[in-house]
């Protein structure tokens, strides 16, 4: 794969449909030289979805309905990299801690698509399920099981690098795979109005945001460690993003 495919791939999957052959062509073209530009381009583009052409109706909201839970899920994994915090909880025995989980799930829930309701529906939904989760299921239990043997507890060198890798990769591999089955779904669910994607990204954004500033006080409070500060950067850059997008998810509706 080369430089201009490579980059022509980051921009939304509408654009490339569209203009994909073109945008390679020009990359190609001017060499190294527009990378920054096509990089630029690319953001601009996936904060922008009001400028997204369509090939078919739905392209845009079905790309942000998964690209939504991508988000979300990489928020899930930014949170598990850093250190255990008292600041970002999921703890009903804390509810102050807890409660930037609120407008995360409710956008979370505003942003799922819904299968059609009969028997053939469910049943093909529930095959896609078996064969997108079952390997990553698989290399969850083998995670599981090598955890309560305590064979991980005595792992050093090598052995423990291996199994700190594996482990990460498996978190990432669960990651993709439910990503990849929401795309799935949505191919035959009803999406979400595009009114109702704008308000679960501004409550998915709302929530990062309260974290991030849940961090930063704590942070503020005590040393500030470098783990914490780029938790926090993350967290707000990812609530940057969503709260753009659906704000010009909105002002495309009105």
């Amino acid at each position: 794969m080369n430089a201009a495919t490579l980059l022509t791939r980051l921009y939304p999957p509408p654009v490339r449909d569209r203009w994909g052959d073109d945008i390679s062509h020009e990359v190609s073209a001017s060499g190294i030289r527009s990378w920054p530009d096509t990089l630029a381009g690319a953001a601009r583009l996936w904060l922008h979805p009001g400028d997204w052409p369509e090939t078919f109706a739905g392209q845009t909201r079905r790309v942000l309905t998964v690209a939504l839970f991508a988000l979300t899920a990489a928020t899930g994994l930014l949170l598990r990299s850093a250190e255990p915090s008292t600041t970002l909880t999921a703890d009903i025995r804390h509810p102050a801690t807890s409660l930037w989980l609120v407008p995360l799930l409710l956008g979370i829930v505003l942003a799922a698509p819904l299968p059609p309701l009969s028997g053939a529906a469910l049943r093909n939904l529930a095959a896609d399920a078996l064969r997108t989760l079952a390997a990553p299921t698989a290399a969850v239990v083998a995670l599981c099981l090598t955890a309560w043997s305590g064979i991980a507890e005595h792992l050093t060198g090598f052995a423990g690098t291996a199994a700190v890798t594996y482990y990460w990769l498996t978190l990432g591999f669960v990651a993709l795979r439910l990503c990849v089955l929401v795309a799935r779904i949505s191919r035959t669910a009803t999406l979400p109005t595009t009114r109702r994607l704008s308000t679960a990204l501004l409550h998915i954004g709302t929530a990062l945001a309260l974290a991030a500033s849940q961090n930063l006080l704590a942070a503020v409070r005590t040393a500030l460690r470098p783990g914490s500060l780029t938790e926090t950067l993350a967290l707000g850059f990812l609530a940057a993003t969503a709260i753009s997008v659906g704000h010009d998810l909105r002002q495309q509706r009105a």
